[in-house]
This record gives C-alpha cells, structure tokens and sequence, in this order.
C-alpha cells in the first residue's frame, strides 16, 4: 500500500475491558502485524505511544535459535516491545498535553515548603521531612529572600502546592497552603494537607 494511503474499510471494535479499538488492514509495518496505542491530546492530536511488534524476519538475521522438545532447533519470533515510545517523546507530549502545568500526581515536584523567617526553619525541615517520609515529593525553601520573592519563583516552576509557614503555623503545628492557579487554600494541618495531596494522587 502506497505511504500515507488508509484502507477505505475500517473495523472499530470494543474489547472487554471497555477499550475502544480500530482495525487497520494492510497498514501492518514491515516485520509484520502491530498493536499500538494512539493517546489523544488536550488540542485533539493524535499520538501514537506504545507498540508491540511481531518480527519474524530479525530473529533469523540475528543468528537466534531454540530448542524444541523434539531436540531440533527453530528460528523464534520476535516481539518489539515499547511501552511508551520514545521516553523524551512521551514526555514531551505530557508537559504539551498539560501546557506545562502537571497535576499533584505526575508533578517531579508537589509541593515546596518556606518559612518567613530564620525562626521557622527548624519547622518548615520537619514539615518537610515528613511529607517525604509519607511518600511525596516534596522540598523545603530556607533561603532568606523574601517570601513573595520565593512564591513567584515556585509558582513560575508550575510547582502545584506551596507551604508557606510564619510563626502562627510552626507555633499550632500548621501549614498555609497556595494553589499554583494562586488561590489561597488556607490554614490547615499537616495531616489535612497530607490526607488532601494523598487524595488527589492516589486516584491517578
């Protein structure tokens, strides 16, 4: 079939996990039939991401053999396997899906913690500590500039929560809380900051 072409005649089909897919006669690559998964970005793009490849001519120019219960040796097939493509591809389609602002679950980093002043600094590494310890991915902002100069920085590394800590949340054991669209989320606990970040990522 000439590059580019589509067969006319399409199968759209559901399997039994509730996954919509299409058939594609004739549009097998060279080796031989192919799955592979299209995801779909926010603008309408198609991508094409994981794959997995029968290849019956490799195996033959690789030299590769096995031996069968009859003791004769075969020529296997092989299967090419990507989960997800190309790792820098898939990325780049997920920082372009989200316009570079990720969600709590796929962020690197979920939230940054900072204190106003030297004299919550013990506080802000303790709080710090222990959202690591509780599996986020989480850092601690001690440097002495100034607090709105360190929630615009953090806030333009598309950082989805931050922690910003002053005498009254380290004297209560408490944290203010800034979404990254900037609304102020309030004063809450540790443990509520916890239950809510471990809410919105475990779902994904």
């Amino acid at each position: 079939m000439p590059t580019g072409t589509r067969p006319k005649t399409r199968c759209v089909r559901r399997c039994a996990c509730g996954v919509t897919w299409e058939e594609l006669p004739g549009e097998g690559a060279f080796y031989g039939p192919k799955i592979e998964y299209h995801f779909r970005d926010s603008i309408g793009r198609g991508w094409q991401v994981g794959t997995m490849q029968v290849d019956f001519f490799m195996p033959g120019r690789l030299g590769a053999e096995y031996v069968t219960e009859e003791s004769s040796r075969k020529t296997p097939v092989m299967l090419h396997r990507a989960i997800v493509g190309s790792m820098e591809r898939f990325i780049g389609i997920l920082i372009e899906h989200h316009a570079g602002i990720l969600p709590p679950w796929l962020a690197p980093i979920q939230a940054v913690v900072m204190n106003i002043t030297e004299a919550q600094a013990e506080y802000v590494d303790s709080v710090g500590e222990t959202l690591v310890n509780q599996g986020f991915r989480v850092k601690a902002d001690l440097r002495g500039d100034k607090i709105g100069y360190k929630i615009r920085e953090h806030t333009l590394q598309k950082v989805p929560y931050l922690l910003v800590v002053g005498d009254r949340e380290r004297d209560n054991g408490q944290v203010a809380v800034r979404a990254l669209n900037g609304e102020d989320l309030g004063v809450m606990t540790l443990e509520q900051f916890i239950a809510k970040l471990r809410a919105e990522t475990e779902k994904h």
